[in-house]
């Protein structure tokens, strides 16, 4: 480990640090910051990074990269078996969904801006048809309208679910990359803008499993027993959300 590559990164702090495996050679992207712990990421389609705190000796640095090789290793193999999921396309004729069915987009040049589900295809007018971050913009735009419209009514129908009252107060939306929903302990809950993607089955478990846990903060027995109160078949519609 003491004799591997070390290269910085110009204008960044960083560092490149190589390490050699069992069965292969890794570059490791090692970045300072304010933290107390080092800690490794291992992604798709990036280098395998460490952040350790900003005072911390290259000597710990080795220490540490040479005790988990067999972890980066094990981890770098698991994800190359993963499936590549391909990114969506915003083109013509790319299949998107709206509560839980696909459809084909039809791209049309125009004014005014107009995103429009019909019967078999969602419209999408726009000035340049031809750019695909301008029909992205104005299709997940289109994802929040209607969020703002079906959202309202299907937490009124979950919370009907409920023999209690459930301390909500309101509702936020966001887009979010990794979760469907969250909640704060202020009664809010914050659903995800691309939820509306999914079958209306999904979109109440998802709503009702952050109701319960404005009685529940944590996954507890007492939530799951709330849970499973309100909706006894959440199980099979959690699984919707990971087939759509």
């Amino acid at each position: 480990m003491r004799g591997s590559l070390i290269r910085k990164i110009p204008a960044s702090g960083a560092y490149v640090r190589q390490v050699v495996t069992a069965s292969q050679k890794l570059e490791v992207l090692i970045k300072r910051s304010r933290r107390k712990t080092m800690v490794l990421y291992v992604t798709p389609d990036k280098p395998v990074e460490m952040r350790v705190p900003m005072k911390c000796s290259w000597i710990e640095i080795d220490a540490f990269l040479e005790s988990r090789l067999g972890w980066i290793e094990r981890a770098c193999e698991e994800l190359a078996q993963v499936p590549v999921v391909a990114k969506p396309r915003f083109i013509d004729g790319a299949v998107h969904r709206f509560l839980g069915s696909d459809y084909p987009l039809m791209l049309v040049r125009g004014r005014p801006n107009l995103v429009h589900q019909i019967q078999h295809a969602i419209v999408v007018r726009c000035m340049k048809p031809e750019s695909e971050s301008l029909v992205a913009k104005h299709l997940n735009q289109w994802y929040r309208l209607q969020g703002k419209r079906l959202f309202p009514g299907r937490i009124e129908n979950c919370l009907g679910l409920f023999s209690q009252p459930i301390p909500y107060r309101r509702m936020t939306m966001r887009k979010m990359k990794s979760r469907w929903g969250s909640c704060s302990r202020n009664g809010e809950i914050c659903l995800n803008s691309m939820l509306v993607q999914m079958p209306t089955a999904a979109i109440d478990f998802v709503i009702t499993h952050e109701l319960c846990h404005l009685r529940h903060f944590s996954h507890n027995k007492s939530f799951y027993r709330l849970l499973s109160s309100v909706m006894p078949d959440w199980r099979e519609r959690e699984k919707l959300l990971e087939f759509c």
